[in-house]
């Protein structure tokens, strides 16, 4: 079928958020207009794709996924969809799978393997060949128009001339290489990008030939020429250069290339990549090395680590785990250095703590790599981070030990070369990655299972998910006419009815999970930690409301009583602009000592008027109330930055901090967000020293990297 476009004017729907042109954003910091690089039409091969287009066309982008999946349980039954997205839509719509999100459009042909020709160069060709013959065919309703544009009313009534394209090709390397017609890791140049040679993967220096579509087809148009008088020459220049006999069916589109579309994919180059298949190996190997006692204390710590929203929890450890995710691996490669910093001695295995640093290196290139919105900064500091990473690795690499040869000569170790060029050029890599895309084969097993014959299945499964689709937009429609007819209802309650306003600016924080009123007597007598609390109370409003611009009750300092009411809580939400997306995020804190039958009371950082950002427990929230006004407050154990630092905490980037002596009360006010602190060792002796886990977001990663330049950087 030809591919459609969602929303068309005639369906009555709202238009979704659609985009055709490039842009770029004014920072009110400078007063000028600066490119920030979030979404593909922010990135330079949109902007280059613009200036080839007649003036007042616009692109219409494609982001094409094509994967081989297993459809039963044991891989007899395998299936091969082709999904299309549009990169004209913001990632949060295309990424999904409702109206805008991703869309099978087509089912590739599984050539049968055969135990005479598997294996051979010619039969991977042939496979190949297959391969684009069958993409030529589903995209055989736009080539024409990717010369000529195509008029077409678009969901906001304006009528525009599209020139579609493919943008984005989203896939693992095995695909890569089948869309790009190289040879793959057998090739003498592997990669599908540059021609660097295969016994150079490592090199981070220096400089290799570009492919392009261009380049290729001319290589290829020779060789091609060339067979006919003499295969052996034309075989060999296609083995020079690992291309395969066959035009590319890409190069038909106009404004696609390729070697330019294929991407680098954080989910089968690093989660699944670089850390589950090679870093994390071998520190398996080296915790095996070093003993028993290493592996459980490891465990133990993945076990209780710190709860946190969308962090997988490790409930059993990380040691007997034979398979992962995406996701996961990706929560445990973040982890990993802070649950096994002290457990690999320099003294006792080097090269393990050599890896130790070079994880370091690895999980801020993760971290910058992964950033929704890309600044000059973030770019500069991300392409560093990639060169740190390379050079801590050899460093690793020469301290490795005859026990473990491992050779890091990988292609998914050089694709990082390629990592920012590919940032710049097409968005960040959420709109690159393969998981949304992944995330369609479980419902299309299901079709396979559930609702087909298991005869002739591939035009079954393509039927029955065009009628989901179908149904869908049914549902989706009658959604709409319910939400039309239901009469508008005004509701100003909060979600949580035991929330309280705050006195003072409440835009950003929220009380929650409010507790029955007591009398400061009767919390004062549960804890000694609670000893003279009314007091504490009094002189630091009696400090607070001044500073505030708040006139004392009759001009007199506070002086609260043990008969004196506060009301206690044990949450907080708290809203932040977060430093990596730039729009308001929410954390929800707790301060509970029985939440899910455990202790927790979380680490939060807050804003002081002299020592800048410091990192604190909350012990207890409440809210006491002074002439009619709830002021919110909260009992905190502050942890302050230790500056004088060891090699150790230098050598892997640890930021550690370490618990003042006694607590101290603040306004629930100078809460900027929540933090994730775990403790820093299992000698009791070192006690009151913990390690902020700074890579827990975007924001985070970000915030410390500003307020503790160069704590977690490593060396």
């Amino acid at each position: 079928d030809d591919i459609k476009i969602e929303y068309h004017p005639s369906s009555g729907k709202q238009p979704k958020m659609f985009h055709f042109h490039e842009y770029r954003e004014y920072d009110s910091a400078t007063n000028s207009w600066k490119r920030f690089i979030k979404e593909a039409w922010s990135a330079n091969t949109w902007w280059k794709i613009q200036d080839n287009i007649p003036a007042g066309t616009v692109p219409l982008c494609i982001v094409f996924y094509a994967d081989k999946n297993k459809l039963s349980s044991f891989g007899t039954a395998k299936g091969y969809p082709v999904i299309l997205r549009c990169a004209n839509l913001p990632m949060d719509i295309r990424n999904g799978t409702g109206h805008g999100g991703g869309r099978v459009v087509g089912w590739l042909p599984i050539v049968a393997e055969d135990a005479a020709r598997s294996g051979k160069s010619d039969f991977a060709t042939f496979k190949s060949i297959v391969w684009h013959e069958s993409v030529r065919k589903i995209f055989e309703s736009i080539v024409q128009h990717s010369k000529t544009g195509y008029t077409v009313d678009c969901g906001d009534g304006v009528c525009r001339c599209v020139y579609p394209l493919v943008l984005i090709s989203s896939a693992d390397f095995e695909e890569q290489t089948v869309v790009c017609l190289t040879r793959g890791t057998q090739g003498l140049c592997p990669c599908v990008k540059c021609e660097i040679p295969k016994d150079q993967l490592t090199d981070f220096n220096s400089e290799y030939t570009r492919r392009t579509a261009k380049h290729t087809v001319n290589i290829v148009n020779k060789a091609l020429l060339i067979a006919q008088t003499s295969k052996g020459e034309s075989d060999a220049i296609l083995k020079k250069h690992s291309l395969r006999p066959h035009i590319n069916s890409f190069v038909r589109i106009n404004n696609t290339d390729p070697h330019e579309n294929v991407s680098f994919d954080d989910l089968h180059f690093l989660d699944s990549g670089l850390w589950e298949d090679h870093i994390f190996e071998m520190h398996k190997f080296h915790i095996k090395n070093v003993g028993r006692n290493a592996a459980v204390t490891i465990d133990n710590r993945y076990k209780s680590f710190p709860r946190w929203s969308k962090l997988h929890h490790f409930e059993d450890g990380i040691s007997k785990i034979t398979f992962n995710d995406g996701s996961k691996n990706r929560d445990i490669s973040k982890i990993f250095l802070f649950a096994a910093h002290d457990t690999i001695p320099k003294e006792v295995d080097k090269a393990g703590y050599t890896l130790l640093k070079v994880t370091r290196h690895y999980i801020d290139l993760v971290m910058y790599a992964g950033l929704e919105i890309q600044t000059s900064a973030t770019i500069t500091a991300g392409r560093a981070s990639i060169m740190a990473f390379a050079d801590a690795l050899k460093v690793c690499a020469l301290s490795q030990t005859t026990d473990l040869d491992k050779n890091w000569n990988l292609i998914k170790l050089h694709y990082l070369r390629h990592c920012w060029d590919d940032i710049e050029s097409k968005g960040v890599l959420r709109g690159m990655s393969t998981k949304p895309n992944e995330k369609f084969h479980g419902p299309l097993r299901k079709i396979y299972l559930r609702q087909t014959n298991f005869k002739d299945t591939a035009k079954q499964i393509v039927r029955l998910e065009h009628q989901s689709v179908v149904a869908s937009q049914i549902q989706d429609a009658i959604d709409l006419l319910d939400a039309h007819m239901k009469p508008v209802e005004l509701d100003d309650s909060d979600d949580d009815s035991n929330d309280t306003d705050l006195p003072l600016d409440n835009f950003h924080l929220k009380l929650g999970s409010k507790l029955k009123p007591m009398t400061f007597g009767q919390l004062e007598n549960t804890d000694s930690s609670f000893q003279r609390l009314h007091i504490r109370v009094s002189d630091f409003l009696s400090d607070l409301l001044p500073q505030s611009g708040i006139s004392l009750p009759e001009g007199k300092r506070i002086k609260l009583s043990v008969n004196d009411v506060l009301v206690p809580y044990q949450s907080l939400k708290v809203r932040y602009e977060s430093l990596e997306t730039w729009h308001l995020v929410t954390d929800l804190l707790r301060c509970n000592p029985n939440f899910h039958n455990r202790p927790r009371y979380d680490f939060v950082i807050i804003r002081t008027a002299h020592d800048g950002p410091v990192f604190a427990q909350m012990r207890y929230l409440f809210a006491c109330t002074v002439a009619g006004k709830p002021y919110p407050i909260a009992l905190i154990q502050a942890y302050r930055v230790v500056h004088a630092r060891s090699s150790h905490d230098k050598d892997l980037g640890l930021l550690r901090i370490r618990k003042d002596r006694v607590t101290e009360l603040i306004s629930v006010q100078s809460i900027v967000r929540g933090a994730v602190v775990l403790p820093a060792s299992d000698n009791p002796m070192k006690a009151d020293e913990m390690l902020v886990w700074d890579v827990l977001d975007g924001d985070m990663f970000l915030r410390v990297k500003r307020d503790f330049p160069g704590y977690t950087a490593g060396r």
